[in-house]
């Protein structure tokens, strides 16, 4: 399990990291269910920054320690899953720390590949088994990353993907007209009227807004289901830093992703809470005033998906269809989920109250079930 201790100084890693773990347990052990070898990918492995010898602070060391996880589980019930890791590096130095994993991860392939990630691709995508589910970890150092040339990376079946997207330092990049940063973003970019947009934008929210969407369409031309975003804010500042792209194409995916999502953003809320009291102390040298501040900035979680749940509501209502053309809960439910940062059970429980109300029918609820189930028609009373 990740340690905040070992993040001292980089606490947005660690609410990443978060979500990285808990999500790929998930993962794993769902998929190894069905496929007999699954793979992970990291692209730009590193490893940063590493205070850990185990490597347990790094994207690869919380891969490799989940797939090892879900291989011995699912070995005990009598099921023998390969589990492969393949790790790009460019940098020698970070290279050769790659090459010491495999003695100290005996039960999974650990492929080192050395290189530049986007000309490794074919080679990535030969080494990896038809019949293995891949996930791609794309959390490259900067921002200039040819998104056309990720399309056979992101077209793969059977596959995920979770992409950091840079957002600070592209938002700052869009308004530098030199032209070698305007090609630059227009290859990690190439889709859309997202600068005619952009050039609009009134405030930092709306031009956030954007370059979401934005990023998000250009995302979807690998043909996934779900597309989400996470925002990872600055430790001691109300501004965000980057944003995590996940895409899958099932819809128990999007389910386990916004459980992880909701954890990660309530460790996140955490993290700040205690680095904006400590940048607060250094400043005034003061240790007694501060402890409103904890409690407030460990609320901003729960405002955010109170928030979100309300929306999530709403969204409800709006996606059902009229009484004339019925859909089954199990098509309405995504919808919900894609749109807005909020869990399953509680848009289950949204849609029990809105029947409650007679806002949304469902003429199949069986009696004593407490939520909707996903073979349920339901539409809008008219």
């Amino acid at each position: 399990m990740v340690d905040i201790e070992d993040y001292k100084g980089r606490e947005q890693s660690y609410v990443k990291h978060v979500l990285l773990e808990q999500y790929l347990e998930a993962l794993v052990h769902k998929t190894a269910s069905v496929y007999p070898h699954i793979v992970y990918v990291d692209g730009f492995a590193g490893p940063w920054q590493s205070s850990n010898e185990q490597f347990e602070d790094t994207s690869f060391g919380i891969a490799l320690r989940a797939l090892r996880r879900a291989k011995a589980s699912w070995k005990a019930a009598g099921r023998d899953v390969t589990m492969s890791a393949i790790l790009v590096e460019k940098t020698p130095a970070a290279f050769q720390q790659l090459l010491t994993l495999q003695p100290k991860f005996p039960d999974i392939n650990v492929i080192p590949e050395k290189g530049d990630f986007i000309s490794l691709i074919p080679t990535i995508l030969a080494t990896i088994p038809a019949r293995a589910f891949a996930f791609f970890l794309l959390d490259p150092k900067g921002w200039r990353i040819p998104l056309k040339a990720l399309q056979p990376i992101l077209a793969r079946d059977n596959s995920e993907v979770l992409f950091n997207f840079m957002f600070e330092f592209i938002n700052r990049a869009a308004s530098i007209d030199d032209p070698a940063v305007v090609a630059g973003l227009n290859e990690l970019l190439p889709f859309g009227d997202w600068r005619t947009r952009l050039s609009t934008a009134q405030t930092s929210d709306e031009r956030k807004a954007i370059l979401i969407d934005a990023f998000t369409q250009c995302l979807s031309t690998g043909n996934y289901k779900h597309i989400c975003e996470t925002t990872i804010l600055r430790p001691d500042k109300d501004r965000a830093l980057y944003s995590l792209f996940y895409g899958t194409r099932h819809d128990v995916g999007l389910e386990v992703f916004r459980d992880c999502q909701v954890r990660a953003l309530e460790a996140q809320a955490a993290t700040r809470a205690t680095a904006k009291v400590d940048s607060a102390e250094r400043k005034t040298g003061q240790t007694e005033l501060f402890g409103s501040l904890h409690e407030m900035s460990a609320n901003e979680a729960t405002a955010f998906l109170d928030a979100e749940r309300k929306k999530a509501r709403d969204a409800l209502v709006a996606l059902a269809p009229a009484s004339s053309s019925p859909i089954l809960y199990k098509d309405l439910w995504p919808q919900v989920l894609v749109r807005h940062v909020v869990r399953r059970p509680d848009v289950n429980k949204l849609a029990a109250e809105l029947r409650k109300e007679d806002v949304l029918k469902f003429p199949d609820w069986e009696p004593k079930k407490r939520v909707p189930q996903p073979e349920y028609k339901v539409y809008r009373s008219d």
